[in-house]
């Protein structure tokens, strides 16, 4: 809950009653739920069947090989994360900008907003880029602001609640139009909102009966959040005019939108309040970027330290003792990742966990299967949640318009192609009995 849970649900309200306008916007997150929910079965069999191999990583090493398909997979999972990852940590500075802008409205305008967001990932970048011992205080911290947040919005959202504002449809506007004019734009911004859910799965080498506790653990939190985020989104819609937060024709967001749960919090408490609830909101996106860049810093570390990877990525700080070179990289990329407008950095991360993150992995699962490998926990009614969760994610792959496709493919291909010089001069698969190529 606590990865599941930042700054994600305060500043996609108003993309996703861009997409889904009024009352229908809660069936995105419902939809989001249940594609989580199907996908996360995926993740609670192979986490409880291998537990503590890294997540996707150690899956696909697993299941296709070592040394087979499975080191290509592996890479290009890796790869991928490169790319992904500064790009969730964007739309984290994006959204500690926006509610920035609360608190300093000179903060406001478009190039002030891009100049915050840059500044802050700058701000992360530094202060990762020294020793770090441990980060479960931080952790605590950002569960606690994250959850006193939502539930000061939603309070704040029912206080002055109004139904006949929360079920109202725009006029000449019909429930199939609407669904059909934005289902799929809501659906990725709904799932780039529950994502977390896996996290259990990713250190499962350190949890407890991990067939019972990961599938359990997947479950309860993907309920418990999609409560939440229900809970808010039909309390906002309650207590501001949606068409007041929706993104205007340009694609930046109207000053209600940029901070939504602030303004909420305004109307029902007053400005006192809503500035306690904007501080709580900027320490939740700071501490969850921070704590995002750290752990996606130390996923090409692992694997480059591992052979499975480029070997510059497993350099280690002479002596902060800290993957420099991994950090870095990643810090560096989101930056510029800064300056495009939010919805588009959603739907480019999201295209580019798809093809190998989801889909390669839910055919890991059918390898299992097919091989008759009894995984401790086992998914209910097999194959039918895995086919949803498939399709689900290739839906949202054509949904996120031909742009972030271009991003997927591309950055796949591009993959491809690197590891292929690099496994012709390593003699790694498929040139395993070949000798290794050396650099001049």
């Amino acid at each position: 809950m606590i990865s599941m849970i930042g700054i994600g649900p305060l500043i996609t309200i108003p993309l996703v009653l861009g997409a889904l306008h009024g009352p229908l916007s809660l069936i995105g997150w419902g939809a989001g739920a249940v594609l989580a929910l199907c996908d996360g079965l995926v993740w609670a069999e192979l986490g409880s069947l291998y537990p503590g191999s890294g997540g996707t990583y150690g899956y696909l090493l697993e299941v296709f090989g070592r040394e087979r398909l499975g080191r290509l997979l592996a890479f290009l999972f890796v790869w991928q994360t490169i790319f992904v990852a500064p790009l969730n940590q964007a739309t984290g500075y994006i959204g500690f900008a926006n509610y920035a802008g609360y608190l300093f409205p000179v903060l406001q305008s478009p190039i002030a907003l891009k100049t915050v967001a840059v500044g802050v990932g700058v701000i992360t970048l530094l202060a990762l880029y020294r020793g770090i011992t441990t980060v479960a205080r931080l952790g605590v911290l950002m569960a606690v602001a994250a959850l006193l947040t939502l539930a000061c919005v939603i309070i704040g959202a029912y206080a002055h609640f109004s139904p006949a504002t929360a079920v109202a449809l725009p006029r000449h506007d019909s429930f199939w139009s609407g669904f059909g004019a934005g289902f799929g734009q809501a659906l990725i911004i709904a799932m780039y909102d529950y994502l977390g859910y896996n996290q259990s799965s990713c250190i499962g080498g350190e949890v407890r009966d991990p067939a019972r506790t990961i599938p359990r653990s997947i479950l309860i939190s993907i309920a418990l959040v999609a409560c939440l985020y229900v809970a808010m989104q039909c309390g906002v819609l309650g207590a501001i005019r949606w068409q007041a937060l929706v993104p205007l024709s340009d694609g930046s967001l109207p000053p209600l939108g940029q901070h939504v749960a602030a303004a909420v919090v305004e109307r029902s408490f007053g400005a006192g309040a809503a500035v306690i609830v904007t501080a709580l909101i900027l320490v939740t996106a700071f501490a969850s970027v921070y704590g995002n860049l750290l752990g996606y810093s130390r996923v090409p570390y692992a694997a480059a330290a591992d052979g499975v990877f480029l070997r510059p990525f497993a350099h280690v700080h002479p002596s902060g003792r800290f993957p420099d070179v991994s950090l870095v990289v990643m810090g560096l990329i989101a930056l510029p990742a800064c300056l495009f407008p939010l919805d588009q950095v959603i739907n480019a991360l999201t295209t580019g966990i798809v093809l190998v993150g989801s889909a390669a992995q839910i055919a890991a699962l059918c390898m299992v299967r097919a091989r008759n490998v009894r995984a401790p926990y086992r998914m209910w009614l097999f194959p039918l949640p895995a086919i949803v969760a498939l399709a689900g994610w290739l839906y949202i792959f054509t949904a996120a318009g031909s742009a972030a496709m271009l991003f997927g493919v591309v950055s796949l291909g591009a993959g491809v192609a690197v590891y292929g010089l690099w496994a012709l001069r390593s003699a790694h698969w498929p040139f395993n009995g070949r000798t290794a190529v050396r650099a001049p």
